[in-house]
């Protein structure tokens, strides 16, 4: 089977950085939505709209489903550097937000 390419023009990304953060529960409570990751998820983008990136051209911040890491969470990944990280506090999660807002300006 071939697999089908797209040669047309190419669609520019509607932001420079896009934030994962797997908000998925598990019914044995080892997941990273019951480690805090909806509360992660709320700090983050609060912090992205503080800093007035969370805006086309700058960060996008989107819940996920499972990355399979549970026993590490909650998990964060970031495009497109493709970083993989644990993120357990606000102050982590604001950190991370100020780092990738600096990144982009």
């Amino acid at each position: 089977m071939e697999i089908p390419t797209n040669d047309g023009p190419r669609v520019k990304g509607r932001f420079q950085c896009h934030v994962f953060i797997c908000a998925n529960e598990r019914s044995d409570g080892e997941c990273c939505a019951a480690r805090g990751a909806f509360e992660l998820l709320r700090c983050m983008k609060k912090r992205a709209r503080a800093l007035g990136v969370d805006t086309e051209g700058g960060l996008m911040i989107n819940k996920s489903g499972c990355f399979g890491l549970c026993q590490s969470g909650p998990n964060v990944v970031v495009y497109p550097s493709g970083d993989w990280l644990t993120v357990s506090t606000a102050e982590e999660a604001e950190a991370l937000i100020d780092r990738l807002a600096a990144e982009i300006a």
